[in-house]
């Protein structure tokens, strides 16, 4: 990316360096996130649930098991959220957790605070936060 970012500016074109972020998806990445130098970092829900809780969404059985307010899930949250405020990086989170109603309030207790979801959910989920109050992390009345 430098070389091509000197090429631009050799060429008389104005270019900036993006931002550059990091999908975290596996458990060593969310466990030792405080070795990679991303820009921001992106938690994948899915599959970060479905490795921590070694339980295959694909495989009925089991696909019940793969729950992202599990405590391992929300420690590794919340973990990931405070190294993210400590080193003054932004995170977020994707994936169905982010755009479950019912796992909301847990995300934020845990110090989430970008979820990106799918458009359609965007109503329920700004309802659904609103409803919150974060300093007792339970729904206002």
């Amino acid at each position: 990316m430098d070389e091509e970012l000197a090429a631009l500016y050799k060429a008389g074109i104005a270019a900036k360096r993006p931002d550059l972020g990091m999908m975290v998806e596996v458990p060593a990445a969310a466990i030792a996130i405080d070795c990679f130098e991303a820009d921001f970092f992106s938690i994948g829900s899915n599959d970060l649930t479905q490795y921590v809780t070694a339980a295959g969404r694909d495989i009925g059985a089991v696909s019940g098991l793969a729950d992202p307010s599990h405590p391992a899930m929300l420690r590794l949250f919340a973990a990931m959220a405070r190294h993210s405020a400590a080193s003054n990086r932004e995170i977020s989170i994707c994936g169905d957790a982010a755009g479950d109603t019912a796992h909301i309030p847990a995300l934020l207790a845990a110090g989430l605070r970008k979820l990106s979801v799918a458009p359609g959910l965007v109503g329920s989920v700004k309802l659904a936060i609103s409803r919150l109050d974060l300093r007792t992390k339970s729904a206002a009345p």
